[in-house]
Formats: C-alpha cells, sequence, structure tokens
C-alpha cells in the first residue's frame, strides 16, 4: 500500500504495475491470461501505446483461472539477457 500511496506504481514511478489496468478493464473468459502476457510482450518491445512503460526492458506476468486448473507466471525481456 506505501508504494500505491507514494505513486510508485504509477506509470511514471519507479515500478510500474498493471499498465494494461488488468481484468478491472477487460476479463474474456479464456483469454485474460494471455492478455497478461501480451501486455507484457508489448512492453518489452516498445509497442504498448498511450500506457508504454519507458525504458521498460523486462515485465512479469501472472494469471490463474478456472478454479486452481492453472497457474501461470512469465518474465519476459527485451532481449536474451536484459538485465546484461
Amino acid at each position: 500500500w506505501q508504494l500505491v500511496e507514494s505513486g510508485a506504481t504509477a506509470l511514471d514511478g519507479s515500478f510500474p504495475v498493471n499498465m494494461s489496468g488488468g481484468v478491472l478493464s477487460s476479463n474474456p473468459i479464456g483469454a485474460s491470461g494471455l492478455l497478461r502476457f501480451a501486455e507484457a510482450a508489448l512492453q518489452v518491445r516498445g509497442m504498448a501505446g498511450e500506457h508504454q512503460v519507458d525504458g521498460a526492458r523486462v515485465a512479469v506476468a501472472q494469471a490463474y483461472g478456472a478454479s486452481a486448473q492453472y497457474f501461470s507466471m512469465w518474465v519476459v525481456g527485451a532481449s536474451l539477457d536484459p538485465f546484461g
């Protein structure tokens, strides 16, 4: 809560979170996990439009669904060594 209140999780903050709005913006049954991955990929490719995080090189996305039938987490990077 302190990160949120301080503005760190905002688009221009030091730790931007949920730039697409997550399932508050849309929640297509069966595809919401794929949308989280797509947003992460768009961010590191510099293609996220109005909610692009400047200089994004690494993004994390997670999803779960269908009464615990699946849990997924992705870490995507702009290169094979995004931390290097």
